[in-house]
């Protein structure tokens, strides 16, 4: 397969657009099956304290790992900008030092949360039930943390390049062996949790593997030379000064979550295995306006390098337009077949009705989290990623804590800590609607 290098600056907008957005779309309906997948897995072969122990993980994953997927981000605006401008010497150096960077940091997170596990999920409150399968499941997992970084800012540069076919084709791949390692695991040798997080480790790093060859094999002068690599601090600072409000950003808005799974945590087991299954189907719910979002950063990244700021307030447009309009339609076929599909997870009628509880409450809103993600991809790919921090950490991350230790006092329900969701959604777009329109986020650049 040759590398097919896209230029998003040129051509007919909404056709550019869709036809990046696609294959990202499929990245993450995959990348939703395969997890779903784990999750059936598990929860039919394992049982649903198995299942509960893989949920009750995921806020704490995506702590631990959410602060340095940031380089992922500031790597994949700067590359589209340079790319943009056609600056081969810079892409290089953005690539090696992102490399790097990436690789280092992997290693850091895996050895703290090796050290750490037990204590970070007993902060949580997870259940005793539950806490030893837990550890299991997150120690295992850690040990495909520099693979996974390694692919997510892989993947990103090629992305910035235009090409978001070949992520997905190595999704694909990662995927299946996934899948498939699950069933020998799990199934098959009947491992449990630890044969999960060991099927999920092994293809990290079998992903990061292929998008090291892509990077390779790229057919210009900026590929990555494994024997040549070299870290550059200038480099370093310019994607680190887009790549902490991105962390930080992740990390607050993964921090309200981790305190919304303690609450969970605290309804027991039962809550913990449906929220957990819900959560599955509630992804498939992002896809579109995710893909989106990552074609806009890169979109407008490129077309800022080039000079052609018209072009990109159109895409914008056309991205928002999409997005909503998908969104509400999968929101609607979710409320029309959410319960059967909760059958796919647990066969247990208690776990299903927290399921279907947060099903109603979340679906119908869900499609408002497009101006979001849309318009805050938009302005993290012009590089005001310190804006978009602190909107998403006000209006997601403190309105959901506010909303927990006002409301829940009141009434100690499940239902009532649901809701804290919409409201933050609703609430963060409508920030970002404002600031888009009456901010300088474009303007500055303009005028530079």
């Amino acid at each position: 397969m040759k590398n097919k290098i896209e230029n998003l600056t040129e051509g007919v907008i909404w056709k550019k657009i869709i036809l990046f957005a696609i294959p990202l779309m499929i990245s993450n309906l995959l990348q939703q099956l395969y997890n779903a997948c784990d999750s059936a897995v598990v929860g039919n072969f394992a049982g649903s304290e198995a299942l509960a122990a893989v949920g009750s993980t995921g806020a704490l994953i995506n702590l631990l790992v959410g602060f340095f997927l940031g380089i992922s981000t500031g790597t994949g605006v700067l590359f589209s900008r340079y790319f943009g401008a056609e600056d081969e010497k810079k892409l290089s150096e953005v690539m090696n030092t992102s490399i790097i960077l990436s690789v280092v940091c992997g290693i850091f997170i895996m050895i703290f949360g090796l050290i750490w596990t037990t204590d970070l999920l007993k902060i949580m409150h997870c259940p005793d039930d539950v806490i030893e399968l837990a550890v299991i499941y997150l120690r295992i997992y850690l040990l495909g943390m520099v693979g996974m970084l390694v692919y997510n800012v892989g993947s990103g540069i090629i992305r910035a390049c235009g090409d978001s076919k070949h992520p997905l084709y190595y999704l694909m791949f990662s995927g299946i062996l996934n899948l498939i390692l699950n069933l020998i695991f799990v199934a098959g040798f009947n491992m449990g949790v630890a044969g999960s997080a060991l099927a999920t480790a092994i293809s990290q790093f079998f992903s990061a593997a292929l998008v090291i060859i892509n990077l390779i094999r790229i057919p210009y002068s900026y590929r990555l030379n494994i024997h040549k690599i070299k870290f550059n601090k200038e480099t370093a600072k310019q994607i680190i000064k887009i790549s902490v409000p991105c962390g930080l950003q992740s990390s607050m808005f993964n921090i309200s979550n981790m305190i919304v799974q303690m609450k969970i945590n605290d309804f027991g087991s039962v809550a913990m295995a449906g929220c957990a299954a819900y959560e599955k189907i509630d992804g498939f719910l992002y896809m579109p306006m995710m893909a989106l979002g990552l074609s806009i950063s890169t979109f407008v990244g490129q077309n800022i390098g080039a000079g052609k700021y018209e072009r990109i307030k159109k895409g914008i447009r056309i991205c928002l337009i999409l997005s909503v309009i998908i969104t509400a339609i999968a929101c609607g076929i979710v409320l029309l077949t959410g319960s059967k599909l909760l059958n796919i997870f647990t066969s247990n009628e208690e776990v299903k009705n927290v399921g279907i509880t947060m099903m109603l409450i979340l679906a119908p809103f869900t499609w408002t989290h497009s101006f979001t993600e849309i318009l805050g991809g938009a302005i993290r790919g012009a590089g005001s990623a310190v804006q978009v921090m602190v909107i998403t950490a006000l209006n997601i991350c403190v309105l959901r804590i506010i909303w927990m230790m006002v409301a829940l006092p009141i009434k100690n329900d499940i239902k009532v800590l649901s809701w804290c969701y919409p409201l933050s959604w609703i609430i963060c777009s409508l920030c970002f609607i404002v600031y888009y329109l009456k901010g300088n986020w474009l303007k500055g650049l303009n005028e530079e």
